[in-house]
């Protein structure tokens, strides 16, 4: 995924590039191991030659199963108000799986790219972000594996649609230059995905509790 994220981050730092040498101006990386929660939600598959399958999906999360569940971001603030870039790699695993839809999951995983916005007072945060979702589809539907090494670099992603969320960060520890931040959010993805001969429908809410480590300096 860094590869991913590396063109928007080069615009995410040029952002900065013309503030004042004498702004202060705090700078945050965190990595956010923690797990995450998705309801039953619609799946609907198109393959060609076939009717088209509507189903309620029941999905695991899979959280601290390698590769775990993870976010990280990067955090430029001044004056209480902010911007960051962030990496959230959830995962989801189709648990009533028929046969017809022998196996679906999109596991390496249903990436989400966030540009988020921060509000902070004293220890908490405020944060509403917008972005992508970059998928990483395996599936067998009718018998038909889906080929993965295709897709972005030919690594089997897709830049799937779009996606928001909203989240609340409590710092446990806040000091220069660790901190020690927990956090809650809601994520809300639509993802149209590969599957050998057509696509699938995947819209996803998630619920995510979070608690990592950051570096901090000015």
């Amino acid at each position: 995924m860094d590869l991913f994220i590396l063109p928007i981050l080069i615009v995410f730092l040029a952002m900065t590039v013309s503030a004042r040498a004498q702004e202060k101006r705090c700078w945050q990386l965190e990595l956010l191991p923690g797990i995450a929660v998705v309801p039953p939600l619609p799946l609907t598959i198109h393959q060609t030659g076939h009717p088209s399958l509507h189903i309620t999906a029941q999905y695991q999360t899979k959280s601290l199963q390698l590769p775990p569940y993870y976010s990280y971001r990067i955090t430029t603030l001044k004056a209480n108000k902010g911007w960051s870039l962030e990496m959230n790699h959830l995962k989801i695993y189709l648990k009533n799986t028929s046969p017809e839809i022998e196996q679906f999951s999109v596991s390496h995983g249903y990436n989400q790219v966030f540009l988020n916005r921060h509000c902070v007072k004293d220890r908490l945060t405020w944060l509403m972000g917008a972005g992508a979702v970059i998928g990483h589809p395996e599936s067998t539907i009718r018998g038909r594996q889906f080929q993965e090494k295709r897709g972005l670099f030919n690594a089997g992603y897709y830049l799937a649609g779009p996606a928001i969320q909203g989240a609340m960060q409590y710092y446990l520890i806040q000091t220069t230059p660790l901190t020690l931040p927990l956090e809650a959010k809601v994520s809300v993805g639509y993802g149209q995905v590969p599957i050998a001969g057509g696509h699938a429908h995947v819209p996803i809410i998630a619920f995510h509790l979070l608690c990592g480590l950051g570096l901090r300096f000015w």
